[in-house]
């Protein structure tokens, strides 16, 4: 007990400020939602009866096998093209370097969407096995079929999460990885397995996660292939039968593979102990033949042809070919909507990321940084979550003032707070503890003010990974669709909506234009932080 208050005195008393204060209000508010759910799921709910007794097995076990499948193959994807761009020499290596980031600009939803008449080509086998095999057999062929299909889709889509993470990693321990290996003898045929998995395991760990996330998060997708995971019967209990206790319950289910996925890459990551001390040099790529090479290359490719290409070209299709008109839609409002409520939540969570960051690093305080913690939890907690976490706070709020948080533009860029502050956390944390992690205390020793050291010494070392934090935050938040779903204010549509409003109208020529205006905002992004990986920032 003794201890405790010294270490709070120490700390949170004697070390306290206005800065460190605003630091810690601003994480517990941001961390508020996600409490709010933790700690309310024990309400009482007689459809959860029903829900444990008959769909909860069935939410558990969809949802176990699309993460698990999609964290496999996009993993394999991943890592793969990353260590062949990296680490060989093949026809067409530098346009595969570039085109392998290009599905990331292409939501799930979207891409699933554009597969819309996939199992058509299986009608014949479909016949078939009703008469010959029967019904029931049939019905779990196509099940199966279905869970197949939307893994290797999402695989498809996800794996760049995966691939600039190791891609990153190889660029900066690669050289020295290889040199190390060959002067042990060690075979190149063995090298990817036995020494370049292991050095840069934290890399493909945290790609991975970010898959898993992206996954758990998934909506639209989903629903459109009928497959029953926890966040569809979030959706269901919450829409479809008004119940907010069992939206709750099944929340804290999925809080739950949430908090199993988080604790894997903790302990993983602490394990691999790998790190680059030295300076870079540069990396000599391995020269291989001509009939490898060509393999190399349509391995590459393929995740490019059918998480980007095949999407697209479907969607210019339905574009030019179908005669769509779009004259009653505010196709230039939605856009610009879409751009404005993005680019300005961007702004405002980079901002604070930078802002509580530098407070962290500044004042050294242990409490500030174990709260700072807390707010890059949202990212973890899928759309449908947070929704309701916010829910609950405006309600709570509500019952003491009158603060319009749902159903505002507010409470959206809030919840957009919420669910992205990771994102912008984790580049600007790292960039700050290589590039800027020293000056900070030095700023201090000379008694250079704060608000000096935050905006004229600390921010011009900053500006490229603060960059790259805003566009990665503004490409996530132009694709969001659950969130954005829930929590939008009446009347206001983004691509990502209006697109999903289209398709469940089944008027899938229409939703191609906004599906493409939404691969063209986040292209140049996506190009610019390929631009700067390369670069090893």
């Amino acid at each position: 007990m003794k201890s405790i208050y010294k270490y709070l005195k120490n700390e949170l008393i004697l070390h306290i400020n206005i800065w460190s204060f605003l630091s810690i209000l601003v994480s517990l508010i941001i961390f508020i939602p996600i409490l709010l759910i933790i700690t309310n799921f024990n309400i009482e709910s007689e459809n959860w009866i029903h829900i444990k007794e008959n769909l909860l097995t069935s939410y558990i076990c969809s949802t176990l096998y699309l993460i698990l499948g999609v964290g496999i193959i996009s993993t394999i994807i991943g890592v793969g093209c990353a260590w062949f761009v990296t680490c060989y020499n093949f026809y067409g290596r530098k346009y595969i370097e570039w085109i392998l980031i290009l599905p990331m600009t292409i939501p799930t939803y979207i891409a699933a969407y554009s597969y819309y008449d996939i199992l058509e080509i299986f009608n014949p086998f479909f016949i078939w096995s009703r008469n010959i095999i029967g019904l029931q057999q049939t019905i779990l062929f196509e099940s199966i079929l279905i869970y197949i299909i939307v893994i290797i889709l999402f695989s498809f889509v996800l794996y760049p999460y995966v691939y600039l993470a190791t891609k990153a990693s190889l660029l900066i321990q690669g050289s020295r990885i290889i040199e190390a290996a060959n002067t042990l003898g060690i075979p190149t045929n063995k090298l990817l397995l036995k020494v370049i998995i292991p050095v840069v395991r934290p890399a493909i760990i945290a790609g991975t996660s970010l898959v898993v996330m992206e996954t758990l998060n998934d909506y639209a997708a989903v629903e459109y292939f009928g497959i029953s995971t926890l966040t569809i019967g979030i959706f269901r209990a919450w829409f479809g039968m008004y119940d907010v206790a069992s939206a709750l319950k099944l929340s804290s289910v999925l809080i739950s593979f949430v908090f199993i996925v988080l604790i894997f890459e903790k302990y993983y990551r602490k394990k691999a102990k790998y790190y680059n001390k030295g300076g870079e040099s540069t990396l000599r790529r391995i020269s291989i033949g001509k009939k490898k090479g060509y393999m190399i290359f349509i391995f590459c490719l393929t995740p490019v042809l059918f998480g980007f290409l095949i999407p697209v070209g479907r969607l210019l299709t339905w574009m030019l070919w179908s005669n769509v008109s779009l004259d009653n839609f505010n196709l230039g409002v939605i856009t610009f909507n879409t751009i404005a409520i993005s680019f300005a939540s961007a702004i405002v969570i980079v901002f604070l990321a930078y802002l509580i960051n530098f407070i962290k690093n500044y004042f050294n305080n242990d409490v500030c940084k174990k709260i700072s913690h807390l707010a890059i939890l949202g990212y973890s907690m899928p759309g449908a979550i947070i929704a309701i976490g916010i829910l609950k706070l405006s309600s709570s709020i509500n019952a003491i003032i009158p603060l319009m948080l749902i159903g505002s533009i507010f409470g959206l860029i809030f919840s957009y707070v919420v669910r992205f502050f990771a994102v912008a956390w984790q580049p600007i944390d790292s960039s700050m503890e290589k590039l800027s992690g020293n000056i900070s205390h030095a700023s201090r020793t000379l008694n250079v003010k704060p608000i000096k050291s935050l905006a004229n010494i600390n921010f011009p070392i900053l500006k490229k990974p603060l960059l790259i934090a805003c566009l990665i935050v503004f490409i996530d938040i132009s694709k969001e669709l659950p969130l954005t779903l829930i929590l939008r204010p009446f009347n206001f549509d983004t691509l990502a909506t209006f697109t999903y409003d289209l398709v469940n109208q089944a008027q899938f020529f229409q939703s191609s234009i906004p599906s493409l205006i939404i691969i063209l905002i986040s292209l140049p992004a996506i190009l610019i932080i390929n631009k700067q990986v390369n670069k090893g920032i």
